[in-house]
Formats: C-alpha cells, structure tokens, sequence
C-alpha cells in the first residue's frame, strides 16, 4: 500500500471513530435530558389525589358508577368540574384548602377536597378512599360507615340523623313493608298489579324528603321489588 493511500485510509478511519464518539456522547446527553426532563411518576399522597381527581374521567374501579348514583351527575363529568360548580354556588367569604391526602394504612389513603364558607355551612368537603396499590378510589359520603370509620360523620351525629331518619320513614310506611341501611331504602310490593316499580320508586323517592333534608348527606337510593324485578331510583335531595 502506498504512503498516500495508507495515510488516506487512516485518516477515514480516524474520522469513523471520533463520529462514533460524538455520536454516543450525544445519545448520552439525550439519555440524560430525557431523563431529567420527564416527569417522575407520582407516588404515595401524590398518586392518591391523582387517582381521586381522575377517577371519575377515567371510570377507576366502580367509582364512576357510584359518583353517579350519590352525586346525581354525569359520569363524563370531571370532578374538577363538580368541584368548581359546587364552590360557584357559594355566596360570601370563601377559603379554600385545596386537596390533601393522608396514609392510614399501607396504601390506603383518605383523600379530601376542603373549603370553608362562615355563611353557608362552615367548613365543608369532599372526602374519598383511595388505594393506591390496587388502583381503587370511592366516595367516603353518603356511606354511613366510611363516614364513620374516617370521623368525617361523628357517633353522635349519626345517631341522632339516624333516629330522625327512621322515625320518619316509619311514619310513612307503617305496614313495616320496608328495609333500610346506609342510604338504600328498600320497598317490598305485590308481584301482582298493573304498576309500575320504577315510578313507584320515583314517587316513594319524593314522599321521603323530609327523612333525609336535615341531613348534611341528602342523598337516598330507593329500591323498589315487584316480584322478581327490582327498580331504583337515587338522587340527592
């Protein structure tokens, strides 16, 4: 091989090496951009407000579902949406506390959206279980005994709403031909006759307001049997 073509060959080969190099400096550098610019998953309180916020978008577990039977509202709704409509009703001094979640078990976390308004209730929020291992989030009202196992409801203010509760229900039912718990009322009808149980429902749903319109948590779920079909009805107060 000639000096020329040998001197040739080494600088191709020279130049081959340092565009590798350049090359894989360069992907590092990406690498670590990359890295550095993308977003950390969340983790702990952190994923449990995500999960709260989302849960009715995305449909987490039955969540979306329950929100539209407790709340009255569409699951496509966000609950960033609901949030804000219910704080736009408010009139008068308004704070608002924001989100925050708290641990109580492994993964188990008691997520809560709280504001205060002096002229129209005091303080007031929005309370849910999360699990953020197995994804899981729900509402922690009306459920008589999540709110009572996270002190959001207390002892005594269940039992005095409860009483309450009941006493008008049995005014309106006498016969004895209903079940109710946690904010299911349950109606037993004749399997004969021409009605119809989900207008009954309905009907039975607006006759038994006043059990339920001294409660902070004004919402019942009727279930009305006719044989073996069974119609609901459920909706805030």
């Amino acid at each position: 091989m000639s000096e020329g073509l040998k001197s040739v060959v080494q600088s191709a080969a020279k130049t081959f090496i340092n565009a590798v190099l350049v090359a894989t400096v360069a992907l590092g550098a990406l690498s670590i951009g990359y890295k550095s610019l993308r977003p950390a998953p969340a983790t702990g309180s952190e994923l449990a407000i995500a999960l709260a916020r989302q849960s009715m978008q995305t449909g987490v577990e039955d969540f979306a579902g329950m929100v539209k039977r407790y709340m009255n509202v569409a699951e496509s709704d966000r609950l960033d949406g609901l949030v804000q409509s219910r704080l736009g009703e408010l009139r008068g001094a308004l704070t608002v506390k924001g989100w925050s979640a708290k641990e109580v078990d492994g993964g188990l976390h008691l997520v809560s959206f709280e504001w205060s308004n002096p002229s129209g209730g005091g303080d007031m929020g929005m309370y849910f279980e999360v699990d953020t291992k197995n994804r899981f989030a729900r509402p922690i009202v009306p459920d008589d005994e999540l709110a009572l196992k996270y002190g959001i409801l207390s002892q005594e203010a269940f039992e005095k709403e409860e009483a309450l509760t009941r006493e008008l229900i049995k005014r309106n039912f006498p016969e004895g031909a209903v079940e109710y718990a946690n904010h299911v009322l349950s109606v037993r009808g004749k399997s004969e006759g021409d009605y119809n149980p989900e207008e009954v429902a309905k009907s039975i749903h607006r006759n038994v307001k006043e059990a339920f319109g001294h409660r902070k948590d004004k919402f019942l779920r009727v279930k009305m049997t006719k044989g073996s079909t069974v119609a609901e009805y459920a909706a805030t107060y």
